[in-house]
């Protein structure tokens, strides 16, 4: 059966009026999206899997209410790229339940985009690769404070200054043109200006934190966690190192929660050996080494909803502690605050006591326990004269003290480690103790204190004070413990070990 004409002209009607629909969508999207997201779109870059050019932005257009996270990375063979990539890989199936697709955009060629995929397990369905840095141009991202280089440097002293530097200068050959040699020049010369600080606002200072840590960061180095470097070996975790036959314990071991000194040092030396033993394929670009990166969150229409610029080296994020923070509002604060899980006391200083100055300055004093325990029954012995049956007397005057009193702590006066201790419990819940002062210091004892000084060492085989004592157990001072006893109440209140020990029983 035929249809009536005005069906037809209904149906052209319709046709016309989704037409103008959909044109009219097209405009808005292209007059509401950012410069930033149109640079992006136009732009082409290299697909490693494929070898084809194509649009970073995936799908084309975005899919209805989906957000496009895209990070703009320096180099692949950089520390910036590493550590990023290894918070975005951790949240990415958090990204595609939030609906945002992810694409991950670094200077490289095929080879270091299959290495950089490896060692970070970045996909490389999400890494696209600007190999001349052009879309980085065109976005005008950061290269340092932009200095030409001067021109009394001659091209041999340049070629024999980038001979000291990784990948060495440009080949000498004859289809290497000098301008190839002085553009890469130009770009270690602002590469290390940043590396000074200069033309790099925060990249002096993330780097002292990465050597004397944050406490408002979570941990970034597992306990099962190893490093080698040449004849050093840190790890597992970050106590233990090595360093050819010299062995030694980071004095913060015990600690957890946050980031502790040298833990993300560690991480960038790791970072380090990775790309300095294939820096050949890492490293395609070397005269677009100074340039930065940016990170961009855009909606469906184009519009920003969060972008970040790098300014330097290691500013790869606007808070460098928790450098996915700005997802918060789409993947929680949790993750977004911790993607990689680690032990995080989300930078509350609930558990600073035995921390600071205090703890390597104790380290350094174990170093001396010889000499202390030599040092304590001369002063004992030679200076008083005590008897052995005065060291008898004192034994059973311990004993009965720790006998009578669940938790006892014998101190110095003057000495800022007892202060610390007695705090600590304090701060451990710890409202009834008793506290036995042996005196100012420890060349301030009379007979009676050095006496005892003494039978504590000769019990615990502790040489400094303070002595805890729990439940009858001596537990070591602040830092320093035994094998027989236990390993100082610092590190048990970093365990959470010490507030069950100091619950009395029979209260």
């Amino acid at each position: 059966m035929m249809r009536a004409p005005h069906a037809h002209l209904l149906l052209l009607v319709q046709v016309a009026i989704l037409a103008t629909i959909l044109s009219t969508s097209k405009i808005a999207l292209a007059l509401s999206a950012s410069p930033a997201f149109d640079t992006i779109r136009q732009a082409r870059v290299l697909d490693p899997r494929s070898g084809d050019l194509s649009s970073p932005l995936h799908p084309e257009p975005p899919q209805a209410g989906q957000k496009s996270l895209v990070v703009i990375l320096p180099q692949l063979g950089e520390f910036d790229s590493s550590e990023m990539c290894e918070q975005l890989v951790a949240v990415q199936s958090q990204l595609t339940d939030a609906n945002i697709s992810l694409r991950v955009i670094g200077i490289g060629d095929v080879q270091s985009a299959e290495l950089f995929s490896k060692f970070t397990g970045l996909s490389l369905d999400v890494l696209r690769l600007d190999p001349d840095a052009v879309l980085h141009q065109e976005l005008d991202l950061h290269a340092g404070p932009n200095w030409d280089l001067p021109d009394f440097v001659s091209d041999d002293v340049l070629t024999f200054l980038l001979n000291t530097l990784p990948g060495g200068a440009p080949s000498s050959s004859p289809s290497s043109s000098p301008s190839n040699l002085r553009s890469t020049g130009r770009a270690w010369f602002n590469y290390l200006l940043m590396c000074a600080g200069i033309g790099a606002p925060g990249t002096l200072r993330e780097i002292l934190r990465g050597y004397f840590g944050d406490q408002t960061a979570p941990e970034r180095f597992t306990e099962s966690d190893t490093v080698q470097a040449g004849f050093i070996t840190i790890g597992p975790g970050v106590g233990p190192v090595k360093m050819g036959p010299l062995q030694y314990q980071q004095w913060f071991a015990d600690e957890r929660g946050y980031q502790r000194p040298v833990e993300l040092a560690t991480i960038r030396l790791k970072n380090m050996v990775e790309i300095l033993t294939k820096w050949e394929g890492y490293v395609s670009n070397p005269t677009a080494i100074d340039r930065r990166g940016a990170t961009y969150l855009f909606d469906e229409g184009g519009e920003v909803l969060y972008q970040y610029r790098h300014r330097g080296v290691l500013t790869y994020s606007e808070t460098m502690a928790r450098p996915l923070s700005f997802l918060a509002p789409y993947l929680g604060e949790e993750v977004s605050a911790n993607p990689l899980g680690l032990p995080d006391n989300r930078g509350v200083k609930s558990i600073t006591r035995g921390r600071g100055i205090l703890k390597p300055a104790g380290r350094f004093m174990s170093l001396l326990k010889p000499v202390f325990a030599s040092e304590n029954k001369l002063q004992a012995k030679l200076v008083f004269g005590v008897a052995e049956e005065e060291f008898v007397k004192a034994r059973k005057s311990i004993e009965g003290v720790i006998a009578s009193n669940h938790v006892v702590i014998y101190t110095y006066g003057l000495s800022p480690f007892s202060t610390e201790a007695i705090a600590l419990l304090e701060d451990a819940g710890c409202t009834t103790y008793e506290k036995v002062e042996l005196g100012l210091e420890w060349f301030l004892l009379g007979k009676e204190e050095s006496t005892i000084r003494a039978e504590l060492l000769a019990m615990t085989g502790q040489s400094s004070l303070p002595h805890v004592f729990v439940g009858g157990k001596h537990v070591g001072g602040l830092f320093s413990g035994t094998e027989e006893g236990g390993p100082g109440i610092a590190a048990l209140m970093e365990t959470g070990e010490l507030r069950d020990m100091l619950m009395d029983p029979s209260s």
